[in-house]
């Protein structure tokens, strides 16, 4: 039985728990393992401490400052662990969840925690008392009544108030705290085509000619909830939607000072803008200012240093008692903007936004991590290149590998210019579709899939990137081989057409053809992993048309699911290194997979695939799983995939194996820490199987 709290997990052993920097006096960027932020006195001691939520409950306690004034915190206590198969509720362990909102609703003078359910759960909202003793699962919290007369089914007024962003705010000016709750209406995002009642599976199909998404985007509106309840039954009663001139630019939100209403609201969209709407006066009927973007004290859009679009709320984190922002942006960092007054309308003013730091941070690419690996500096040991959901590509370079320890990140560059990788259309650019689930998913970030590969055999690594676009680049290395410098992108064509696939792949890249040019393996169109062979040195770019791979009994080889007719892309996603995994001389596929709807596979997993074939014609061996948990089962990486890349830090000639996944960390293993099998049971899905609760 797991006990909490207890310290977060890292270590640099091999043992699979989570890279840091390996060195205590780093300095870097907090990483959240859930990607929800609240501010609250979660252990009772008067202070307040760092909370995140979404997926499993952690805190961390606020330690100082550094010289710029930017917040630091501790190591960090987990209060939970979350399933590693997100679909599985009852492999969850104490508290895990998404807060809601926070704040004091019974006047007891301690904070009440609204806890929602993690992502792909179907656990019910609680009220979770902080006063007296310790809540360790959401089992122990009190059952929410919500009352409104406008809809006559109770058990859909409680889905409509769940489903948005709340915020704690006494709109009427009674002294208890109410709710505020922003609602998005989502009917229609995904377009349908009417002559096949499905979205279109080819997501260039899912946009117009000039770059518009064909569904409809939809609008946020505010909503007030009175709290009419008390501290042994907590109730809210729906009061009416507020009636602005102009739609909300997004849903989280926080008051601009929890002991003043009429400071008004602070509102994020969805690239991590931020808005003020003015409270002129509190009451009954509540009566609202103009909605205003606001800019840092130096002019600055929000968005320009991070896209603090996840989560938001106010704080005092220090002796002056001012309340400060923290939010959770994109890449699930803290981000700190510290509060310096108002200005002459009465709006509040901001100073740049920083991240809140950490020692020894985890080593990642914010959620989806991505890694790839190799010698980029000449010095004998593989540095890490991670991919990321921003878009960017984080460079960790490896400073020493006994024992492990890495440089804080720095974002690669492209002539001069950081690679960030953004999945909107581009028309002009030659593609005028962006993310295949549209703007509300990547429109805001690109997920990079790095690859380190020497493309055109100069004998210095240079970067392959995928995307959620679905093209590839190639990212040539001018430099030499101890000082990398990438030049411009050059996008890897099949004719006259760019290589297009599902989008959100990792491809594998090995020399398949025995001409010194590596060749490419991705996923085509049918779903499929196949060989795109090169055209030669005369069009280092220029790829042949892709050949199928197989497995020995002919099929070909498929990996994450189809495109489910409502609108959910569950193509694409899957990750591939190509690696001569058993020595042979044989270029062997090491692949992330997972489980969504139409997978191969029933959960997300470390796989290889054995080449019992030859170079040229390569044929493969079923998968056979890598990776064990303590049980002997296969280890899971949670909804969306497992991220693997091969390293051998220790020089013994063995490979070991770093995977990314959903979480955002790095997850090392050496050799004897793959676990080994125990008992029988079965990876592959029936056929026709479209579940994501199907057992092992």
């Amino acid at each position: 039985m797991e006990e909490f709290p207890r310290l977060i997990e890292s270590g640099n052993d091999g043992d699979g728990s989570p890279l840091t920097l390996g060195n205590p006096e780093a300095i870097g960027d907090l990483f959240l393992p859930g990607g929800y932020i609240a501010v609250v006195d979660w252990d009772g001691d008067g202070k307040n401490e760092l909370v995140d939520s979404g997926d499993a409950v952690c805190a961390w306690r606020f330690e100082g400052t550094i010289t710029d004034g930017t917040p630091t915190v501790d190591r960090g206590l987990r209060w939970g662990t979350m399933s590693r198969s997100h679909q599985r509720d009852e492999n969850d362990v104490g508290l895990c969840g998404k807060i809601l909102t926070a704040g004091d609703f019974d006047g007891d003078s301690r904070p009440e925690i609204i806890l929602g359910p993690r992502g792909y759960s179907k656990m019910p909202v609680v009220m979770l008392q902080t006063k007296g003793e310790r809540k360790t699962h959401r089992s122990l919290g009190l059952s929410i009544n919500i009352v409104d007369s406008t809809l006559a089914d109770p058990a859909e007024a409680f889905a409509r108030w769940s489903s948005g962003e709340m915020t704690a705010f006494d709109w009427d000016g009674d002294g208890r705290l109410d709710l505020i709750v922003a609602i998005h209406d989502s009917v229609g995002y995904n377009w349908t085509d009417p002559k096949t009642g499905c979205s279109p599976e080819d997501q260039r199909d899912r946009y117009n000619p000039d770059g518009t998404w064909k569904g409809r985007l939809g609008d946020w509106s505010l909503h007030l909830y009175r709290n009419t309840g008390t501290a042994d039954r907590p109730e809210f009663t729906y009061d009416g939607q507020v009636q602005l001139p102009i739609s909300l630019p997004g849903g989280p939100m926080t008051p601009v000072d929890p002991d003043n209403p009429t400071g008004g609201l602070l509102l994020l969209d969805y690239y991590g803008g931020l808005w003020h709407l003015p409270l002129l006066e509190a009451g009954s009927s509540p009566r609202w200012g103009e909605l205003a973007e606001l800019v840092t004290l130096h002019g600055a859009p929000f968005t320009r240093t991070t896209n603090m679009s996840y989560s938001i709320t106010v704080a005092a984190l220090d002796d002056e008692l001012r309340p400060d922002i923290v939010a959770s942006d994109i890449a699930w960092n803290a981000v700190c903007c510290r509060f310096l007054g108002k200005d002459s309308n009465g709006r509040p003013i901001y100073d740049t936004p920083k991240k809140v730091k950490q020692r020894d941070p985890h080593v990642n690419g914010g959620a989806f991590s991505v890694p790839t690996a190799g010698d980029w500096r000449g010095t004998g040991n593989a540095d890490l290149l991670v991919g990321s959901i921003e878009g960017y590509v984080f460079w960790y370079k490896t400073l020493s590998t006994d024992p492990i320890r890495f440089a804080p990140p720095e974002r690669v560059r492209s002539g001069g210019e950081e690679i960030r990788r953004i999945a909107k259309p581009r028309p002009s650019a030659g593609y005028h579709w962006g993310s295949s689930q549209g703007p509300g998913d990547g429109f805001n970030g690109g997920y990079s899939n790095p690859v380190l590969v020497d493309w055109d055999g100069d004998g210095l690594l240079d970067l392959i990137v995928g995307d959620m676009i679905g093209l590839f680049d190639w990212y040539p290395n001018r430099g030499t081989k101890t000082r990398p410098d990438l030049g411009h992108p050059i996008r890897l064509h099949i004719g006259d057409e760019p290589l297009f696939g599902p989008w959100r792949v990792q491809p594998g890249a090995g020399d398949f053809t025995g001409n010194g040019l590596p060749d490419i393996v991705t996923m085509d169109l049918d779903l499929d992993l196949s060989l795109y062979r090169r055209v030669g040195a005369g069009d280092l770019s220029g790829l042949l048309p892709g050949v199928k791979l197989r497995y020995e009994d002919g099929d070909t080889i498929k990996t994450h699911g189809v495109y489910t007719p409502p609108g959910g892309d569950g193509r694409g996603r899957t990750k591939v290194q190509v690696v001569d995994w058993d020595g042979d001389g044989k270029p062997d596929l090491l692949l992330g997979v997972g489980p969504q709807q139409g997978s191969a596979f029933k959960s997300s997993f470390v796989l290889l695939c054995r080449n019992v074939g030859t170079n040229a014609a390569p044929v493969f061996k079923r998968p056979e799983v890598l990776l064990f948990n303590s049980e002997g089962r296969p280890l899971e990486f949670w909804r969306h995939g497992a991220h693997p890349a091969v390293v051998d830090w220790d020089g013994d000639g063995k490979w070991e194996l770093v995977v990314g996944a959903d979480g955002g960390s790095i997850w090392y293993f050496k050799p004897e820490h793959f676990g080994k099998p125990q008992g029988s049971f079965e990876i592959f899905r029936e056929t026709g199987d479209m579940s994501l609760s199907s057992d092992l």
